[in-house]
């Protein structure tokens, strides 16, 4: 009897979870929030990548170092600093269209009209350009972060020969996959390269990557809401390697690091990895090639959003935003003494572009003034003749 009854306990319970369980897994998760935040994402960067460009021609005066900038951002997963899942890496693909291949992300109007967006380049003048790499993380020695990060050195190289040689006077050609080549205009710009991705193993992390790459924390990238905003960003990362104050303080620091890297340094067994430094001489590098240079990056960075019309303070907007949340950014992170004085710098600016138009204004004034005078001018001469005409006595 137990056993009938149980029997039919067993029977009943299938017979009323049969259909439901089947509905319910009928419907298979549709990962709606990682692809918004995969998407989000990358949109950001684009549009930090859309500003660093936009900064780097803007600026090209105030920056010592300059060379040919292209008018188009290429993407490929070997820009990541972190290493996406299967799962995450398809998500990337059905989302924005990218992928392993170093695809056409952004144009500007002056690109070739030819280029379409999702185009595949496979070499810049000639030369292939490559799959990422792997960076030893010298920071990770006094902070956090992982040593070894994934790094698209090897492109930005590529990138920077054929800039160098659109400089001398050869054409930017780019070589696409299904076999045309491209030659693409380019405008004088800032040098180097402004690094960022959102998707970064390490989103606090601000870095020097050698003399022509400064890599942005992705935290502040992800942060950024307003295009002043990216534009701040990325002036603030262009000033650490074209400005004058910033690349004698490198030559200066690499002429220091001489005397205390013999004998200090050890080669680290990692492909592509290099020497490694010690944790304090790490820092002591630090200290020299960018923490000296802060405050002005600060200001630099003002007064270029503000010459392409935008607000001098969208970077301490920024600063501040990131310090309400808690974010951690390295060196973006403003302390009193720097948001006074940039503050102060933004006032000035204000007050400058004031009378700048106020000057711009009076000269119009007059401009038009001087053209209504023009105008009545003429009809004074036919009226007197028409008179003298009526009146021989005047002749």
């Amino acid at each position: 009897m137990q056993c009938r009854l149980r029997a039919s306990l067993l029977l009943l319970a299938a017979a009323l979870t049969c259909g439901q369980p089947a509905r319910a897994q009928s419907k298979a998760y549709d990962y709606a929030f990682e692809r918004e935040l995969i998407r989000t994402r990358f949109e950001q960067e684009l549009r930090f990548r859309e500003a660093a460009i936009h900064v780097a021609w803007a600026a090209e005066v105030l920056c010592r170092s300059r060379t040919q900038i292209e008018p188009f951002v290429l993407w490929s997963t070997h820009a990541l600093r972190r290493r996406l899942s299967s799962n995450e890496l398809r998500l990337l693909r059905e989302e924005t269209g990218m992928d392993e291949h170093w695809r056409v992300a952004w144009l500007d109007e002056s690109a070739p009209d030819e280029l379409k967006r999702g185009d595949v380049v496979v070499a810049v003048n000639g030369r292939k350009l490559p799959a990422g790499g792997t960076r030893l993380q010298l920071s990770a020695l006094v902070g956090s972060g992982p040593v070894i990060s994934s790094d698209d050195e090897a492109f930005w190289e590529v990138m920077a020969t054929a800039r160098k040689e659109a400089d001398e006077g050869q054409p930017f050609t780019l070589t696409l996959a299904d076999g045309r080549k491209l030659v693409s205009e380019t405008q004088t710009g800032c040098a180097g390269s402004v690094a960022a991705s959102a998707f970064d193993a390490d989103a606090n992390l601000f870095a020097r990557l050698g003399r022509q790459r400064v890599k942005v924390p992705a935290n502040a990238l992800i942060e950024a809401r307003t295009r002043d905003e990216f534009r701040w960003l990325a002036a603030f990362a262009t000033y650490f390697q074209a400005s004058d104050e910033a690349l004698e303080q490198t030559e200066k620091s690499e002429g220091r690091s001489t005397g205390f890297l013999v004998g200090k340094i050890f080669a680290l067994a990692v492909p592509g990895g290099g020497l490694l430094m010690t944790a304090v001489e790490a820092k002591s590098e630090r200290m020299l090639m960018v923490e000296s240079l802060v405050g002005s990056a600060d200001l630099f960075a003002g007064e270029v959003v503000a010459a392409l019309g935008g607000d001098p303070e969208a970077g301490l907007h920024l600063s501040e935003r990131l310090r309400a949340q808690g974010l951690k950014v390295e060196v973006l992170s403003m302390d009193a003494l720097r948001r006074s004085n940039a503050q102060e710098h933004a006032r000035r600016i204000r007050e400058l572009q004031a009378a700048h138009a106020d000057a711009e204004r009076r000269e119009a004034e007059a401009d038009a003034q001087r053209d209504e005078g023009a105008k009545a001018a003429p009809s004074v001469a036919p009226a007197a003749s028409a008179a003298s005409a009526a009146n021989p006595a005047r002749r």
